[in-house]
């Protein structure tokens, strides 16, 4: 079951990676695309950027090198000429070249710094566990000297007591010379349990272990024999029956011939005696296990190790210090190796001299310092050696461990250029990154965003130092932020504006997720973009296209100034023939008042009626702000097909009107639909007047669609639109007509774009012509807009 389970564990953490890798690109077309439609933003290709970015700081090179395939295809498909298709312009080809190149480079830096990282750790976990062992190793030796300490104390207090008896409280007995026993004092018979009765007579097998028995026969009837003094150690029963080891001594007792008349015993009970010597014994058969152990420790961990007495003198080197150097434990004890055949040239005297001061203060060396191998090669060595003090403070040992940090310095040097590489490109791409630790308030901020909050490095990033640059009508968006992390928001997304010391205005973008570590310790992490002149770049493009929309305007009522003018003289001619009338009325003997007070009304409406179309003439011309109303789109085509009405019948273009009634209301700019309109319905009679094989017919039509947006189409029996041009008819400047500008079906589309809808062009099924048409929401889908609006290509 834990084999199955951890590949499933192992699995999600994958999916997700890759998962990340997919979305990122989807959401900076979303965002280009909200931006663009919503709020007339059109986002830098640095969006994708940090897209990728992102995914690579967070996921790693692989999901990272497949959302910038992704975002590629996106910003070919969506923002490349022509949109909405993966061919491409030869002109955009550098553009796309540039994004992979720079994205590829993002993607290879963060790969480098997160192996650097990696590397870094693994040199540090290794460093730190290697620090443990050697902890372990010290406890345990410790608790080893412990205990010998311990043994050796309870041995001399067994031996001392052992002497006290031996002094003062002889255990004795005697025995006749054939080895009977004659007498034994108290303590003996005490210490047994026998009376003397039972004494008597007897050999001291009657208290000896079984297993002893023999061995003491046998030593009894040799030196009986012999005459000769022995002893031995054997275990005796005591009076509650446990065996106890004694050592017993017998000493025979001569006459002057030299005969055996007596022979003499004592017995002393080294019981405990025998268990403090087991014990030493193990205590030292795990002194020198522990000795060995340590030494193969020492000879195997992966670190040069070794001694130095108190005037430096080198008195022992490890196995590994052995093997790397190429020397023996001879050639390097002593003060026969020299230190310029061990060192670096270039740092033999930087650490001499870093020694005689450690030397001299009795602290600590740490030192970084290139160390020649065994086959001449130099490698990076932390070179760390620690005094031993006695009880009087006095160095009596120096500790040196010599740690391979090549590996490290290598991924250290690698950091650092990843490091550099990184503030170059945020200095080029105006960006910075920041973190915000939820947990303690602490703020991380790159160089890059000192840089746009116009700070010194050495200041302290905080929440109040932010709020010092936020411009005062913007504080209250970033409070509101503050406040959606402080809740558990994920995504943070945002525009703000900073306000200077020197008064100027910058702005910035946003954008900053939230991250959780595995510790459970959580962050904001994100990115800052200045978009100060970007904004700028915006609002003169915005100029431009107001001035060329005017433009567009006066040019298409030049074209109409025909059908105004008869427009105009109709009332006008209407009012004079009205005014004659009346004359004639008052000429008669007997006026007639009603017919008079008719005619009267007549110039009144023909008079409303000249001055409604010099009002939407001046309206069209007017170079003002937009300004949205409420208004029902059926009056506005009815209004334009008025306008037109003698162009159209110039052109011998029959107009056919499907309106639908009863629809919802709309929020817009009556005059710039109105423009819309004119400019669909002009593109459809010129379209006609290329067909001579059948009617010239146009149809507009409005309806309400099933998404409940209004929806207003221009139906001709024209030539259609030729399918190698489809994709680029909304373009600007480019036009199917000799004579066209290329601008008029562009700013078509932005005007409708602006007010929340969306234009389109198909040819007609199973008949000629071709339909343009657009789609609107109604003021129930779209909240009313007050104030002025911008163009947007």
């Amino acid at each position: 079951m834990l084999t199955s389970a951890f590949p499933s564990r192992l699995k999600w953490p994958v999916i997700l990676d890759y998962g990340i890798a997919c979305a990122t690109p989807a959401l900076a077309v979303v965002l280009d695309v909200s931006f663009s439609r919503l709020w007339g933003i059109d986002p830098p290709a640095s969006v994708f950027l940090c897209g990728i970015l992102i995914v690579a700081w967070v996921s790693g090179p692989g999901p990272a090198l497949l959302a910038t395939a992704l975002t590629v295809l996106a910003f070919d498909y969506f923002l490349m000429q022509p949109i909405y298709s993966f061919s491409l312009e030869f002109k955009e080809f550098p553009r796309l070249a540039l994004l992979t190149i720079v994205a590829l480079f993002m993607v290879s830096l963060s790969a480098a710094q997160r192996r650097a990282t990696a590397s870094l750790r693994r040199a540090r976990d290794e460093q730190r566990e290697m620090v443990q062992e050697l902890r372990k190793l010290n406890e345990a030796l410790r608790v080893e000297n412990t205990e010998r300490r311990r043994a050796d104390e309870k041995m001399r207090r067994t031996e001392q007591e052992f002497r006290l008896i031996a002094d003062n409280i002889p255990v004795l007995a005697s025995c006749r010379p054939d080895g009977t026993v004659d007498f034994r004092n108290k303590t003996w018979r005490d210490y047994s349990g026998l009376s003397r009765d039972n004494l008597e007579g007897r050999r001291w097998g009657s208290s000896t272990h079984p297993d002893d028995l023999p061995l003491v026969e046998r030593e009894w009837r040799s030196h009986i024999a012999t005459g000769e003094p022995f002893e031995l150690e054997q275990r005796v029963r005591r009076a509650d029956g446990e065996y106890r080891w004694h050592w017993v001594r017998r000493v025979p007792l001569h006459d002057d011939s030299g005969n055996v008349i007596k022979w003499y015993g004592v017995g002393f009970d080294i019981e405990d005696r025998r268990l403090a010597e087991e014990a030493q014994r193990r205590s030292e058969a795990a002194l020198c296990e522990a000795r060995r152990e340590l030494q193969l420790t020492i000879d195997s961990i992966p670190v040069m190790v070794s001694t130095f007495d108190p005037d430096g003198t080198r008195s022992f080197v490890n196995q590994q210090w052995q093997n790397y150097t190429g020397h023996t434990q001879q050639e390097a004890t002593g003060k026969g190796l020299d230190t310029s055949l061990y060192y670096h040239p270039d740092d033999v005297q930087r650490f001499d001299n870093a020694w005689r001061i450690a030397q001299a203060k009795g602290e600590t060396l740490s030192v970084d310092v290139r160390t020649r191998r065994a086959d001449g090669t130099y490698r990076w060595y932390t070179m760390r050696r620690a005094p031993l003090r006695d009880e009087r403070g006095n160095i009596v040992k120096w500790y040196s461990v010599g740690i391979d940090v090549d590996d490290q310095k290598v991924a250290e040097n690698a950091l650092q250029r990843s490091e550099a590489y990184m503030v170059e490109a945020q200095k080029l791409n105006l960006t910075g990154s920041m973190a915000w630790d939820l947990a303690n308030g602490d703020h991380f901020w790159s160089d890059g965003t000192y840089r746009i909050m116009g700070f010194d490095r050495s200041a302290k990033p905080s929440m109040d130092l932010i709020m010092q640059r936020i411009h005062p009508d913007d504080r209250a968006q970033l409070q509101h932020e503050v406040d959606r992390a402080a809740q558990g928001a994920q995504i943070h997304d945002f525009e703000q504006r900073l306000l200077m010391p020197d008064g100027q205005i910058k702005h910035l973008c946003v954008r900053a997720h939230r991250v959780k570590y595995v510790s459970g310790k959580e962050e904001i992490v994100g990115a800052l973009m200045d978009i100060t002149e970007s904004r700028k770049s915006q609002a003169a493009l915005d100029a431009a296209q107001t001035a060329l929309a005017h433009a567009c305007r006066v040019a298409t009522l030049g074209e109409i100034s025909a059908s105004i003018a008869h427009e105009v003289n109709q009332p006008l001619a209407a009012i004079v023939a009205n005014g004659q009338a009346c004359l004639r009325f008052l000429r008669r003997e007997t006026p007639d008042l009603n017919k008079l007070r008719g005619a009267i009304e007549w110039i009144v409406k023909d008079g409303k009626r000249a001055d409604e179309v010099i009002r939407r003439v001046r309206g069209l011309l007017k170079k003002a702000d937009t300004q949205k109303a409420l208004f029902d789109v059926n009056d506005i085509v009815c209004e334009v097909t008025a306008l037109l009405q003698r162009e159209l019948s110039a052109q011998h273009v029959t107009l056919r009107l499907e309106l639908a009634s009863a629809m919802p209301l709309i929020v817009g700019d009556r005059v710039q639909l109105q423009q819309v309109i004119i400019n669909l319905v002009v593109n459809g009679v010129d379209a006609i007047q290329a067909v001579m094989d059948r009617s010239h017919e146009l149809l507009i039509r409005s309806y309400e669609d099933e998404t409940h947006q209004i929806v207003v189409a221009v139906k001709d029996s024209g030539v259609g639109i030729p399918a190698e041009t489809a994709n680029r008819l909304f373009d600007a400047f480019f036009s199917t007509k000799p004579s066209g500008l290329g601008i008029g079906l562009s700013i078509c589309r932005s005007i409708i774009e602006d007010h929340g809808g969306r234009l389109w062009a198909t040819n007609n099924t199973g008949e000629p012509g071709a339909t343009f048409q657009f789609a609107l929401p109604s003021h129930q889908e779209q909240a009313p807009l007050a104030g002025t609006s911008k163009l947007d290509h």
